[in-house]
């Protein structure tokens, strides 16, 4: 049971559903970010219905993929982190829609493209080598190389640099790269906004990651 009766809202908690009290207001600007995150899970909503048990049941070992490597706190993927991902554990839906949705921050798959094969037996790259930074009053630039293994079947694919400064505000940029060498990012803006990080003396926290075209991300690295 779930949604609205009365003043109140059925929800799950701890495996029981419970009756509570519906809030009386709702933060939800409706970025862009969240309009194509709706768009993502309504696309593949009604992809899910139309899979075959076939289907269903390789989306299922994906999600156990995945899983493991939410659950290996040794070598993080999915918690305490920069970039934020869904969260696990995983179901063969909410693998599905992961997938996807870190195909589109990548910009290799829209809701205006068919769904992509489950990527059964297929890992995830390894870490980014190494990230150096440097900074002056032009800016904050960032080196990085790429991963040593880029997954199975890839030799090339995305990564994700994200920054984070000591207020709180995140910044986002995405360099794509193919095999060979380092590269460096010298404008690294807010996202959405073009503006360029403040030239303002503290901490900031960079963390990058690599996406392959296996639909799969590697361990993130950090440093501030």
């Amino acid at each position: 049971m779930a949604g609205r009766y009365g003043g109140g809202v059925f929800r799950n908690w701890k495996g029981l559903t419970v009756l509570g009290v519906l809030p009386s207001s709702v933060r939800n600007p409706g970025t862009a970010r969240q309009v194509q995150a709706r768009d993502v899970i309504a696309v593949i909503s009604k992809a899910w219905s139309g899979l075959t048990a076939e289907a269903r049941a390789q989306w299922a070992d994906v999600a156990a993929y995945l899983t493991s490597q939410w659950q290996n706190y040794t070598n993080e993927v999915g918690t305490d982190a920069v970039i934020k991902v869904p969260r696990g554990p995983f179901g063969p839906l909410t693998a599905l829609t992961a997938v996807h949705g870190l195909l589109q921050s990548v910009g290799v798959w829209g809701p205006h493209l068919p769904v992509v094969d489950a990527p059964v037996g297929m890992t995830g790259p390894s870490a980014p080598r190494s990230l150096s930074l440097s900074g002056d009053t032009d800016g904050l630039i960032a080196t990085v190389t790429a991963p040593a293994d880029w997954g199975d079947n890839a030799t090339a694919g995305n990564i994700r640099v994200w920054v984070k400064s000591e207020d709180g505000t995140f910044f986002a940029q995405l360099a794509t790269y193919g095999p060979a060498g380092p590269f460096t990012i010298t404008a690294l803006h807010s996202s959405g906004s073009g503006l360029a990080i403040p030239q303002t003396p503290g901490w900031y926290f960079f963390q990058w990651d690599a996406v392959n075209p296996e639909c799969h991300r590697g361990t993130p690295r950090a440093v501030e």
